[in-house]
């Protein structure tokens, strides 16, 4: 099995009228997230009337420094929190081994 993963997640509502600004933002966060080895994804909320809501997707490597804090993707990632707001999540791997045996407290 790899090594444990990070995940940054940031939910936002993107006004229709401010869709370009937001992809143009959103590429800028994904070509520093590729260049810092990190996995972006970026998913729109499938039912209406909730389309306008955007969830981002950042995943690294657990043993590896917060590429957040990387100069280029830092920058990316708080010009679009600027513009556009949004609700920041940090999340950690859960392996399997966080649970304990069948039988065991």
């Amino acid at each position: 099995m790899g090594s444990a993963r990070r995940l940054l997640s940031v939910r936002r509502a993107v006004p229709a009228a401010r869709l370009p600004a937001y992809a143009r933002g959103w590429e800028r966060v994904r070509a520093a997230a590729a260049a810092a080895g990190v996995h972006a994804w970026l998913f729109r909320a499938a039912t209406p009337p909730d389309t306008s809501t955007y969830l981002e997707f950042l995943e690294w490597s657990a043993a590896a420094a917060d590429p957040t804090a990387g100069p280029e993707l830092a920058v990316a990632l708080g010009e679009l929190a600027a513009a556009f707001g949004g609700a920041v999540e940090r999340w950690d791997e859960v392996p399997p081994s966080y649970f304990p045996a069948e039988g065991q407290p």
